[in-house]
């Protein structure tokens, strides 16, 4: 069974319009990452969450779940996203959350991999990362889908984001990145600001290199 369209219709259009604008962007390939949305009153106590194996940049209903979000159990649809034990913890130590996107956002990964300290991640010269830097968690690497990275996730969650209801996101070092807020909306526009600060330091980093190497270039010819 899936779930019901005419009664979760603007549900899932939110995550179908998410799920597509992200993987225009290169912050979901094929089935990768995974996205959650409470629904409104009178049941908020379900979330719609995407199966495991959706091309998320071609979500139709029959992609989508249906969970308690208290007890995870899948009401409808199936099966759910291996990753279903990170947003339920979410939800749970945030309160206010109703929305989450888990990404695998290309610039940020590349930059994960190039920076020996991931704590630099993002570390600019720049208000705006400044900004950011603010709402961005770290969670150390542990495999995905299990225990051990919900509740690492859920621990950053709380640090970074209990006092921010317009959202905040963690990194998980070796994975990817999950944004929550009000809205998915909001939880892809974090993502997209997050995405673009990497690839002005990816950028910044390559300059560097390049100056470097054309300073050294002119040291042996000079």
């Amino acid at each position: 069974m899936t779930v019901n369209p005419e009664h979760h219709m603007a549900v899932l259009e939110a995550m179908r319009r998410v799920c597509r604008d992200a993987w225009r962007q290169g912050m979901l390939s094929g089935c990768n990452g995974n996205v959650s949305c409470r629904l409104p009153a009178p049941r908020e106590g379900q979330l719609c969450v995407t199966r495991s194996g959706a091309a998320k940049g071609r979500l139709t209903p029959a992609d989508c779940c249906l969970v308690d979000a208290h007890s995870g159990e899948t009401l409808a649809g199936g099966p759910t996203s291996s990753e279903l034990g990170v947003h339920l913890a979410l939800y749970r130590a945030l309160p206010r959350c109703r929305a989450v996107l888990h990404s695998h956002p290309r610039h940020l990964l590349a930059l994960s991999l190039a920076l020996p300290n991931q704590g630099d991640l993002l570390r600019l010269p720049l208000f705006e990362a400044d900004i950011w830097r603010a709402r961005l968690g770290f969670a150390p690497a542990l495999p995905p889908g299990g225990e051990a990275l919900a509740r690492a996730v859920a621990d950053a969650a709380r640090r970074v984001g209990a006092e921010k209801p317009e959202g905040a996101a963690v990194w998980m070092a070796g994975h990817g990145l999950c944004c929550w807020g009000p809205t998915l909306t909001d939880a892809l526009a974090i993502s997209e600001e997050l995405e673009h600060l990497a690839a002005v330091q990816l950028l910044a980093r390559q300059a560097r290199a390049s100056g470097a190497q054309g300073y050294a270039d002119g040291q042996t010819t000079g």
